[in-house]
């Protein structure tokens, strides 16, 4: 009888195929195995709180940290988790703003004026009725002011205090000069809250005045010599004033720019006063006149509505309430006279040295307001230097010349004693 031998491979295949057969047992054994190491979510919430946490099954003692992974075979990646915060609101828990609130994405803007809601009940039923904002813009008649702010004082402290920052910074302009120019606050103050203050002199009593005069120095900040110049005027009339005219004067119109030790031609926010002030053309042309022609000059910019500024809204209502028949205007360093009105014929041929040059108006200017809107006529002077003072006799010689055009030009008495 021939002897059975076991081939070794006869017996590995039998083996192989009896593995085979198993496999789906095996597979299915190892899943069991597998799922049991992993974690229950009952395990997982009982470690909230602790710095222990699973990955992938094996306890972990390191800081809490969440495994990323695509696949098995992928890397490992740990993000470190940063604590939930308890303020955070879903997205769909947001309120709407409410009236007069707005959601603010820029950082840059430092504050909003909030509007008050309007009471829809006492409104007319005419809804063309003009608001007082927009009676002001248009000059028209109206209780109601652009500007008050509490921080503007008349107390004789408060004078004296800010004819010694005024002297200190302009060295024309002595406190002595500061004081006896009767400076008065008139309810409103600047972007930073310095009150803005004028000084008057009113017609004798005995004799009726040929106009109002407006007189304005220092509308920006880096024209130092526009603030000393108006001073130097405000001694003429404390010494000179024959009651000819109504005289109000402001000396200092943008006390932001002027005061801080790096004088800005802007004021505490950024915006050019005489392209602030409400033009009919502003809305159509300002930021469009500044973008295009200007660049985006920082030192131009017009604000972001017009009138925006404390300092403009003073002036508005200056203009609306004290009705000025001329408006005098101190810039500085073009050396020339400029001259804004509907009557271009009368303006005037020189002041002192200064030719006359009329170069135009621009968008939000007080010439194109005052000057064209409103037929107000303003002179801009321009003197020669921004930071070199006038000769006295200089001075005096372009003051002179104003009160003879003013004479020439500006008397208002006719109708003054028709109103009569």
């Amino acid at each position: 009888m021939a002897r059975l031998t076991r081939n070794p491979r006869m017996i590995l295949s039998a083996r192989s195929l009896h593995l085979f057969s198993l496999r789906p047992w095996l597979l299915t054994t190892l899943c069991l195995v597998l799922a049991a190491c992993q974690p229950s979510q009952d395990d997982v919430n009982s470690n909230e709180g602790n710095t222990d946490t699973f990955i992938r099954g094996k306890l972990n003692t390191a800081p809490v940290n969440i495994d990323l992974y695509d696949s098995d075979e992928a890397d490992e990646q740990t993000f470190e988790v940063q604590p939930a915060s308890n303020n955070v609101q879903d997205s769909d828990s947001l309120e709407e703003p409410s009236a007069g609130e707005e959601l603010l994405a820029d950082k840059e803007l430092s504050s909003i004026k909030q509007q008050p809601t309007e009471n829809t009940d006492s409104l007319s039923s005419d809804s063309s009725v003009p608001t007082d904002r927009e009676n002001l813009l248009a000059g028209k008649q109206t209780d109601a002011r652009f500007c008050l702010s509490d921080t503007a004082t008349n107390s004789a402290n408060s004078v004296l205090e800010d004819c010694r920052r005024i002297s200190k910074r302009l060295a024309s302009v002595s406190f002595e000069a500061c004081t006896s120019a009767n400076l008065k606050a008139v309810g409103c103050a600047s972007n930073d809250g310095f009150p803005l203050y004028v000084t008057d002199f009113p017609p004798l009593k005995s004799r009726t005045p040929h106009g109002r005069i407006l007189v304005i120095g220092g509308t920006h900040g880096d024209e130092l010599t526009s603030v000393s110049v108006v001073f130097r005027w405000i001694e003429k009339l404390n010494e000179f004033h024959s009651g000819l005219f109504h005289w109000r004067i402001a000396p200092l119109m943008n006390p932001d720019g002027v005061l801080p030790k790096e004088a800005t031609r802007v004021n505490g926010n950024g915006v050019d006063l005489n392209r602030n002030m409400p033009s009919s053309d502003w809305h159509e042309k300002a930021l469009l006149y500044w973008n295009e022609k200007t660049n985006q000059d920082p030192r131009k910019y017009p604000g972001a509505s017009p009138a925006s500024e404390p300092e403009s809204q003073w002036l508005l209502d200056e203009i609306n309430e004290f009705r000025p028949d001329a408006i005098i205007s101190v810039h500085a360093p073009y050396g020339i006279v400029d001259f804004d009105a509907l009557q271009l014929n009368t303006a005037p041929k020189s002041l002192g040295k200064l030719r006359l040059n009329m170069l135009g108006t621009y968008p939000g200017s007080l010439g194109n307001f005052a000057g064209i809107n409103r037929d107000i006529p303003v002179i801009t002077l321009e003197l020669p230097h921004s930071w070199v003072m006038p000769s006295q006799a200089e001075s005096t010689r372009i003051w002179e010349d104003i009160v003879s055009w003013l004479k020439k030009n500006i008397d208002t008495r006719d109708s003054a004693s028709q109103q009569n």
